[in-house]
């Protein structure tokens, strides 16, 4: 069998693993790339068939990034990193083949589909991992809610239809709407900040930002180690030109590798967090093929925990990549939670709206419409932390300045992320030496 299948079957079995944990009603076990990597044995029939489903995945993603025509905007559609993002994404027809080559992207001279679709995909596919392994660190706030039976966690984190769910007095679930609804409360907030990776707005020094980061090494440790080690043995392993200059943050040489597979994770997860739509969370006009009913033929299914959402999904995949056009790929609670103890777990938390709506509105001391310097999103302490303690790196200033007109092509995520340098020139890398004190991506430390 392949390499590069028995590879994703790694994939498969952690989104596995999620799965049966939340059938049970439990949260998922601490996931190590050991644990995954050390079970040698050759998938079955079913995982065989979820790797190639997965592999499709890609492909449509692939596909939309070069051909999707939605604008994604920010304003109505919560599926950009940055919230209220003002503008939509970088226009997918130049980042074609040839058409990007002739962009200007210092090297990308000697990029080609191939070389493109190379390190595309297996950063793709490590944003699939990278949902599986992390859903234990950020849904264990829900679990001990749970365990505790505390329904205004419930009520308050909840999808709004939870409530709507279990309306009726006699249902056991039943929430009170008017004792426990309402927006997040004082409480609410104190609870959730128990838990490492809802304090990153925190910085690093202090009390509190020096705990979190001793915890951040068991939520992100096995997996981000990983990644930067993966990095380095890349890098030692590629051919070196003579005529290459090092950047000014390198302290080890193979550390440019590490860096260069962080990027391409980063960069995959921007593209690939806004490839979908659950009607659970936003409704937009959807294509023929995307109502999801028992007639359609073709389509094809795959399962997948989504980074920053961590729930259990089944995505529906059109059989056509022209069906892709408009629109987005459908996501749907997975069907296998239906009867089983943890049916009502999707309904009960929702992280995009809990960090987004009520954590980054107090970082930001209630100035929701501040978009020129939103600070680094929240899904971004994998980041924060393998640059910081593997690398001893952190953000550029102005990684994350967003300017309003005219000057917003100018901002490195809208434009850099946005026409996916990284993924045909090996050399970019928004990063700098961690300085301890200071917020390095802020746009006030030059």
């Amino acid at each position: 069998m392949q390499i590069s299948k028995l590879r994703n079957t790694i994939k498969v079995r952690a989104t596995a693993i999620v799965l049966k944990a939340y059938q049970a009603g439990t949260l998922p076990p601490l996931v190590t790339m050991n644990s995954l990597m050390g079970k040698s044995k050759l998938p079955d029939l079913a995982e065989l068939k979820e790797v190639f489903n997965m592999q499709y995945l890609v492909r449509c993603i692939e596909w939309m990034y070069f051909n999707n025509e939605e604008s994604h905007l920010g304003e109505d559609c919560p599926d950009n990193l940055f919230h209220h993002m003002k503008y939509g994404h970088y226009p997918s027809a130049q980042r074609r083949f040839p058409e990007c080559l002739s962009e200007g992207i210092p090297g990308a001279e000697h990029a080609t589909i191939d070389s493109f679709r190379d390190v595309f995909y297996r950063a793709m596919y490590r944003v699939l991992l990278a949902g599986a392994v992390l859903a234990r660190a950020y849904m264990a706030p829900l679990f001990r809610a749970r365990e505790e039976d505390n329904r205004g966690f419930f009520a308050r984190f909840g999808i709004d239809d939870y409530l709507n769910i279990h309306w009726e007095e006699t249902d056991p679930q039943y929430i009170d709407s008017s004792e426990y609804g309402g927006p997040p409360r004082e409480e609410d907030v104190a609870y959730i900040r128990q838990f490492p990776v809802y304090n990153y707005d925190v910085p690093d020094w202090g009390e509190i930002g020096e705990w979190r980061n001793r915890e951040y090494e068991t939520c992100f440790g096995p997996f981000a180690s990983w990644i930067v080690e993966d990095g380095r043995k890349r890098q030692q392993n590629m051919p070196q030109d003579p005529k290459d200059t090092e950047p000014d943050w390198v302290e080890n040489p193979a550390d440019v590798g590490a860096v260069r597979e962080l990027m391409l994770l980063i960069v995959a997860y921007d593209h690939f967090n806004s490839k979908f739509e659950n009607y659970t969370w936003t409704t937009r006009p959807g294509v023929a093929w995307s109502q999801k009913t028992e007639n359609l033929l073709g389509n094809r299914t795959v399962s997948i925990v989504r980074l920053g959402i961590f729930q259990i999904e089944e995505v529906t995949m059109p059989a056509s990549f022209e069906d892709l056009r408009k629109g987005h790929l459908f996501t749907d609670f997975h069907p296998a939670l239906k009867g089983s103890l943890g049916e009502d777990i999707p309904w009960q938390f929702d992280i995009w709206m809990l960090v987004v709506g009520r954590l980054d509105y107090e970082k930001r001391n209630g100035r929701m419409w501040d978009r020129e310097n939103p600070g680094p999103p929240a899904m971004l302490e994998l980041w924060h932390f393998a640059l910081r303690h593997y690398l001893h790196l952190g953000f550029r200033s102005k990684t994350f300045w967003m300017p309003r007109r005219p000057m917003y092509t100018q901002s490195l995520w809208w434009k850099e992320v946005g026409r996916g340098e990284i993924f045909i020139s090996p050399n970019w890398a928004p990063v700098q030496k961690y300085k301890a004190g200071i917020n390095s991506w802020d746009q006030e430390n030059q």
